[in-house]
């Protein structure tokens, strides 16, 4: 008879002999194991070394090209705005260095700047659309009209456009009382603020879409409000032109939203590398060209034309006086 002790040995037999099977099969395969692991670290090391090898070259390459566009950037716009005033309107959460800098190249392309306008997170706030329209009603100057089918922020835009760009030289620079009140009306109710001399009517506008893409659940809806705005402007005034970085060209994103905007097509220009000098560059190219009565959507996003509008407009020639 086989008693309880046999199968107890045979037991502990058996797992004597998996364990010794995993020592000896571990102990056999750890060293091609390790050394395989060694090789793959030291490959990925290679490739990273190369990498950021690369990356900083390619930054070196552009922070000379920025450099590049800097120092012939005034040669290259001067005289492009000569004789022209222009206003900047900020959507919230614009970057204000981007429009500085974009103020410094128009100033360099000859324009006069009248002022800048600043449009704060209360002006797309669905909770204070009611309380919009009925200051829209309020401050409306004394001959402006609305189309039928006119949103409450197409109303809005219209009635800042209205009092910030002309199509008139002769309004150009005129200080106008009607339009300082609905300027400080807008800005009382804490819906914008600005700076300068904005109610002088300015002949060209850039729009300065957010910094970052938007992925709220009603980012159409402000993409779309936003928008009027620059639709608005080139409607009462002589061109404008919408500047972002390559964010806001993407899903989410004024530019976007513009560029796939029928009613911007063809009359709002815009340019998605305003963060960088050659793209700053572009935008006075545009403004100058927008002048002329030609659109077009630039930089290297999605839907652009090209880097620059073809050809590229030409200087206001400079008159001068010759010695008898």
């Amino acid at each position: 008879m086989i008693d309880f002790r046999y199968h107890l040995v045979s037991i502990i037999a058996v797992f004597l002999a998996l364990a010794l099977g995993l020592v000896v099969g571990a102990s056999a395969l750890r060293g091609p194991l390790v050394d395989q692991l060694k090789d793959n670290s030291n490959r990925l090391k290679n490739s990273n070394e190369v990498l950021r090898k690369e990356k900083d070259a390619a930054a070196q390459v552009r922070d000379y090209g920025s450099q590049v566009t800097d120092a012939v950037a005034a040669q290259v716009v001067a005289g492009r705005l000569k004789d022209q005033s222009v206003v900047f309107v900020e959507a919230p959460g614009a970057d204000d260095q981007m429009r500085a800098q974009t103020a410094d190249m128009v100033q360099k392309a000859g324009a006069r700047i009248s002022g800048y306008v600043t449009l704060q997170s209360k002006y797309l706030d669905p909770n204070q659309l009611a309380t919009l329209n009925e200051l829209t009603d309020q401050l409306k100057p004394a001959g402006l009209t609305f189309p039928a089918d006119a949103t409450s922020y197409d109303r809005t835009a219209s009635e800042l456009a209205s009092v910030l760009v002309t199509k008139q030289a002769s309004r150009n620079g005129q200080e106008d009382p009607a339009a300082g009140q609905v300027l400080s009306g807008f800005k009382e109710a804490g819906f914008l603020t600005f700076s300068g001399q904005p109610a002088t009517r300015a002949t060209l506008a850039i729009v300065i879409a957010p910094a970052a893409a938007s992925n709220a659940k009603n980012a159409d809806a402000q993409n779309k409000a936003l928008g009027a705005l620059p639709i608005a402007l080139y409607t009462y005034g002589g061109g404008t032109v919408a500047v972002g970085d390559p964010d806001s060209a993407t899903q989410g994103g004024m530019i976007k939203a513009l560029r796939d905007s029928d009613d911007a097509d063809g009359h709002v220009s815009t340019v998605d590398t305003a963060d960088v000098p050659a793209g700053r560059l572009a935008a006075v190219l545009a403004l100058a060209a927008a002048k002329q009565g030609k659109a077009g959507d630039y930089g290297i996003g999605s839907k652009v034309d090209g880097p620059l509008p073809t050809p590229v407009p030409t200087p206001t020639p400079t008159t001068t006086k010759t010695k008898k």
